[in-house]
């Protein structure tokens, strides 16, 4: 592949009549993780994105439906014209010997708007849940495509639905597929309103609204300076020396299995009272909520370990992913710019120690345990404002990108599916308050459960958090190869009652 300091990240036009650019480290690192697992079938840490809504109408369902559908349609045309990167893919270029993000506009041409209307919206008329057909291993399309799910059998004057992204992590984040459903339920909503007033742009200039890649958007440097490489060589050291020479905490999974199968996903929901006493709770210890609950799941993995007749010392490893858009300019610090893959990975690793008494001895009481908690949540809250007072670290973003990417399997054929982690963890990714983002309600649209996750082919444990309409949710995603739902749903519990406990709630 070739080095960051020969990628060109101006948007060209090409002869083939599409626009073009080189994509930088982050994009790299999703783009190479897809291609690696090529060979499964399934997209690693492809984005679904989901919202329900529910709209009260007399009429029948399949005629509600119609109107939904006609004004979607209507909304991700706008949407097409507000982030036309909703229309681009990644595709390595042989010639070049590299990864281009490639973008074809459409709006001089009725016939590519309409086949691009049909492909990346699709109804799903069902008896399944939205959660239930998100579990279900829906495919992943080459653009980001919406599908709207929805029981046409339904009789009664609420109706549900069920609006689900898919797209590809090279494309858009976690953060900013939220930001875009947000936009696309705020036009459909006022496309369902006032279906012959709404307006769609037909300027052929859409491509001007492509967002640029994170290294652009956020003004780096195509180089670091001589102290940013003497971190990042610290950096490298403290990710090696915590491993060395300690027993690592694993996540413990089923082995007879080398191959990875469906992504699934299970959460629970703290009621809006619940969730207001944790929010007050952990203010009172001077932490977040994101703090306790990373830490809580440090602590339960620690319980999973197996219990030899000697007591030992072991480490949990992690890291934390950071919503990187407060770091960026005008405009691409906004919702305009939605449509992205601006975040980025911590440097250095999160070390939690704990140690794994002998068979025989006793239990740690609920005392020592939450003692033990409290410890963890100090270290997890240092480890996280050590990283948002760090003013170098956004020049390091890249460079912490490139750490964790593999080399790009070239060649026409699906590279060989990578083995196993052998020692998987649990990570956490926060949402935030969803409040900020989106809306209750938009018109006739009354909006539920906004959440995002990555297609999880591997086999740990991903946690994410977010609060929307006051309620605090956690979940979990798995791989159905290794895990099964009880496993997950048991470790998300133990998280949850953990907090609860050191919260005396």
């Amino acid at each position: 592949m070739a080095s960051p300091a020969s990628q060109d990240y101006t948007l060209v036009a090409t002869k083939h009549g599409r626009w073009e650019r080189d994509i930088d480290e982050v994009e790299q690192f999703y783009t190479t993780l897809a291609r690696s697992f090529e060979g499964t079938g399934r997209t690693f840490f492809a984005m679904t994105a989901h919202i329900s809504f529910v709209v009260t109408e007399p009429e029948s369902m399949e005629a509600i439906a119609h109107r939904v559908i006609v004004s979607i349609r209507q909304a991700w045309l706008r949407i097409r014209y507000d982030h036309p990167t909703v229309a681009s893919w990644v595709e390595y270029q042989e010639d070049k010997k590299k990864c281009r993000k490639v973008y074809e506009p459409c709006f001089t041409n009725e016939r590519k708007q309409q086949a691009w209307l049909n492909e990346t919206i699709r109804p799903v008329p069902t008896t399944q849940s939205g959660e239930e057909w998100c579990n279900s291993d829906p495919p992943v399309p080459k653009l980001p495509t919406l599908f709207l799910i929805y029981n046409n059998n339904y009789v009664g004057a609420k109706k549900s639905f069920d609006l689900v992204l898919r797209s590809h992590h090279d494309i858009v984040d976690g953060i900013g597929a939220l930001l875009l459903l947000n936009n696309i339920m705020k036009y459909t909503s006022a496309a369902y309103e006032n279906p012959h007033d709404f307006h769609i742009s037909t300027y052929d200039k859409e491509w001007q609204n492509l967002s640029p890649p994170f290294r652009v958007a956020a003004s780096l440097p195509a180089c670091m300076t001589e102290e940013q490489e003497r971190k990042l060589q610290q950096t490298k050291e403290q990710k090696e020396l915590c491993k060395k020479d300690v027993e690592i905490a694993t996540v413990p999974y089923d082995d007879s299995s080398t191959v990875p199968g469906a992504h699934k996903r299970t959460a629970l929901t703290l009621t809006a009272d619940k969730t207001h006493r944790v929010l007050g709770a952990c203010q009172k210890i001077g932490a977040s909520v994101t703090h306790v609950y990373h830490a809580s799941a440090a602590l339960v993995l620690f319980g999973l370990q197996k219990q030899t007749s000697m007591e030992r010392k072991v480490r949990y490893i992690n890291y934390s992913l950071i919503n990187e858009r407060g770091h960026c300019r005008k405009p691409y610090n906004s919702p305009l710019h939605a449509v992205s893959v601006y975040h980025s990975v911590s440097g250095k690793s999160l070390v939690l120690d704990s140690i794994i008494p002998a068979i025989g001895t006793a239990k740690p009481s609920i005392k020592e345990q939450l003692q033990e908690l409290r410890r963890a949540v100090e270290q997890v809250k240092s480890y996280y404002l050590d990283i948002r007072n760090d003013k170098e670290h956004v020049y390091l973003v890249p460079a912490y990108w490139v750490l964790g990417t593999p080399s790009y399997p070239a060649g026409d054929e699906a590279p060989p599916i990578p083995a196993p982690n052998k020692m998987p963890s649990v990570s956490m990714s926060s949402m935030g308050v969803i409040d900020k983002i989106m809306p209750e309600r938009y018109g006739a649209f009354e909006l539920f459960s906004p959440w995002v996750t990555g297609e999880e082919l591997g086999n740990g444990f991903g946690l994410f958090l977010g609060t929307f309409r006051g309620c605090l949710e956690l979940s979990i995603a798995y791989n159905n190869a290794w895990h099964t739902k009880e496993d997950a749903a048991s470790f998300m519990d133990k998280c949850n009652n953990l907090v609860l406990q050191l919260l005396d709630m």
